[in-house]
C-alpha cells in the first residue's frame, strides 16, 4: 500500500497521563473526609461549651443536624477520593460537578457573606462579647479570607483540574469500564447530585424542625407537616431519577413545581416574618436574638437573596433542558 506524500497521516494527539494529579487531589477530597468527620464529635462539643457558657440548655437538635450534615460529606469525599486515587471515570465525573455546585454557590454568597460581615460588630455585642474596632477587622479579614478559599479557590481548582481533557482521558484508559456516570450528561448529573443531596439533608432536619411546613401563606404544624416534608423528599428523589433517565416530563414536573413551591414558601415567611419562623421551628431563642441582627435576615434582603437564587435556579433548569429531547441514542457525559 503506497502513502501518499501529499496527504501525511493525521497526527494524533499527544497524552498526558495525569494519574499523579489524580492521586494529589484524591488524598486532598480524603482529607476534607478526615476533616469533616472530625466535626462530627465536635458538633456536639460545641453546643455543650455554647450552652454552658450562655446558660442555656443543651440543644440537641441542632448537635445532630450539623454531625449529620459533616457525616454525609465524610462519607461522601472519602468515598470520591479512594475513587480519584484509583482513576476511576464515576470519581472524576462526580467531584468536577461537586466542584461546580461548590464554585457557583461561593460566587452567589460571597456578596451575602460580605454583607454580613458589616455587622459582626453588633451581632458579636448582641452575643455579650466585647470587642474593639481593630479585632473586628482582622475576624472579618480572616472570615473572608477563609470563606473565599473554601468556596472559591478550592472548588475552582478542582474544576480546573477535573475538567481537563487529559485528566478524562486517563481516567478512560485506566478504567475502561462504562460507569453508570456515562450514562448522563454532566450538567444533568450535577442536578441529580444536588436533588439527592438535598433530600439526605431534609431527612436530617425533619426529626428536629419539620414541625412545620410552610404552605400558600400559611404554616402546617404536627403530623401533616411532617408527611409534606417527606412527600417533598420523595418528590426530590423521584426528580433525580427522571433527570438521569432524561424525561422530559419529570423536567416539566419539577421545574414548575419548584417554582410553585418556592413562591409558596416566600409567601408565607414574608406573610409571618422571617424570625417567627425560625422561632415556630423550635430554633434556641438564642440563635434567634443573633440572627435578628443579621442584614440578611431583615427587610427585603432576605426576599432579594432568595429571587436571585430562584433566578439562578430557573436559568440552569433552562440550561439542562437541551439534554432532554429526545434522542436516537443516550448522551454520554460531558468533558464539563
Amino acid at each position: 500500500m503506497r502513502m501518499d506524500a501529499s496527504n501525511p497521516p493525521p497526527v494524533l494527539p499527544s497524552f498526558e497521563d495525569r494519574r499523579t494529579g489524580l492521586i494529589v487531589f484524591g488524598i486532598f477530597a480524603i482529607l476534607i473526609g478526615a476533616a469533616c468527620a472530625l466535626f462530627v464529635p465536635l458538633a456536639f462539643f460545641g453546643q455543650m461549651v455554647a450552652a454552658r457558657q450562655t446558660g442555656t440548655a443543651f440543644d440537641a437538635s441542632a448537635a445532630f443536624l450539623s454531625a449529620a450534615v459533616y457525616g454525609l460529606m465524610a462519607v461522601a469525599m472519602i468515598w470520591l477520593g479512594v475513587g480519584s486515587i484509583l482513576a476511576r471515570r464515576w470519581a472524576r465525573a462526580l467531584l468536577l460537578c461537586i466542584g461546580w455546585i461548590g464554585l457557583v454557590i461561593g460566587l452567589i454568597a460571597m456578596p451575602a457573606v460580605v454583607m454580613a460581615m458589616s455587622t459582626l460588630g453588633e451581632t458579636m455585642r448582641a452575643a455579650g462579647q466585647t470587642v474593639t474596632p481593630g479585632m473586628i477587622a482582622i475576624i472579618k479579614a480572616i472570615s473572608l479570607a477563609i470563606t473565599f478559599v473554601i468556596y472559591i479557590v478550592i472548588p475552582g481548582v478542582a474544576v480546573l483540574f477535573y475538567r481537563s481533557p487529559q485528566v478524562k482521558h486517563t481516567c478512560e484508559v485506566r478504567d475502561p469500564v462504562e460507569r453508570w456516570t456515562d450514562r448522563c450528561p454532566l450538567p444533568v448529573l450535577a442536578l441529580c447530585v444536588i436533588m439527592g443531596f438535598t433530600a439526605l439533608l431534609l431527612l436530617c432536619i425533619l426529626p428536629s424542625y419539620g414541625r412545620i411546613f410552610p404552605l400558600a401563606g400559611r404554616l402546617l404544624t404536627g403530623w401533616p407537616a411532617r408527611f409534606m416534608w417527606l412527600a417533598l423528599v420523595v418528590f426530590m428523589l423521584y426528580a433525580a431519577r427522571g433527570f438521569y433517565r432524561l424525561e422530559i416530563r419529570i423536567w416539566w414536573i419539577y421545574t414548575v413545581g419548584s417554582l410553585l413551591l418556592w413562591i409558596s414558601s416566600l409567601l408565607t415567611i414574608q406573610s409571618i416574618g422571617l424570625i417567627n419562623f425560625y422561632r415556630q421551628m423550635g430554633m434556641p431563642e438564642r440563635q434567634i436574638d443573633l440572627m435578628a441582627h443579621s442584614p440578611l435576615l431583615t427587610g427585603g434582603t432576605f426576599a432579594g437573596l432568595s429571587l436571585l437564587s430562584m433566578t439562578v435556579w430557573l436559568g440552569y433548569l433552562l440550561y439542562v433542558k437541551r439534554y432532554f429531547r429526545p434522542l436516537t441514542g443516550r448522551p454520554v457525559a460531558a468533558a464539563g
